[in-house]
């Protein structure tokens, strides 16, 4: 009887070692700020940041309508050439322009619940597709990377879970569109 009782708890005693050892706690606080509590303070400080940028880009666009504005009014007064050479310098001010996201790409991205982490032009957990576009990755090995992600692609956002389960499909479907962004 009393073999038993130690060889249960010999064998627990293990266990709970072997789960202890496992886990440094670099891994334990890598995982926090990632998963845990940690990703709520990352969440926030994402979301406040991205409020300011919205808000500095709507100040920004407000101030260049009104140097629009107050432009023509100068322009007669100090001759034609000018006025020519006003809206030249308004077109690289201008922001980008912005695709709508096609309907067929919208209904994948819900689907595979992407837009969670990913919008089009706006960094939310992970990078916008239209940062992606900028690494010109084909669309086989957009397909690898969603079924097999390598973080070291993108220093700075935290890991991607592996979505082996999207078909290939439905990946390349949204990588062409991401392409063409």
């Amino acid at each position: 009887m009393t073999l038993k009782k130690s060889a249960s708890l010999a064998l627990m005693a293990l266990a709970v070692s072997f789960f202890i050892g496992c886990s440094s706690k670099e891994d334990r606080d890598k995982y926090d700020q990632w998963y845990g509590s940690g990703s709520k303070a990352r969440e926030e400080s994402a979301l406040v940041k991205l409020q300011a940028d919205r808000k500095a880009a709507a100040e920004q666009a407000t101030a260049a309508a009104t140097e629009k504005a107050a432009a023509p009014a100068a322009a007669p007064a100090a001759g034609g050439d000018t006025a020519a050479a006003a809206p030249a310098a308004d077109a690289p001010a201008a922001a980008p322009k912005r695709k709508p996201v096609p309907a067929e790409v919208s209904a994948l991205l819900n689907k595979h619940a992407c837009l969670a982490c990913h919008q089009a032009y706006d960094k939310v957990i992970g990078p916008a597709y239209a940062e992606v576009a900028k690494k010109k990755y084909t669309a086989d090995q957009i397909v690898d990377l969603v079924h097999n992600p390598k973080p070291e692609h993108w220093p700075g956002y935290p890991p991607m879970a592996p979505l082996a389960h999207v078909p290939k499909a439905d990946i390349i479907v949204i990588a062409n569109w991401i392409n063409s962004l």
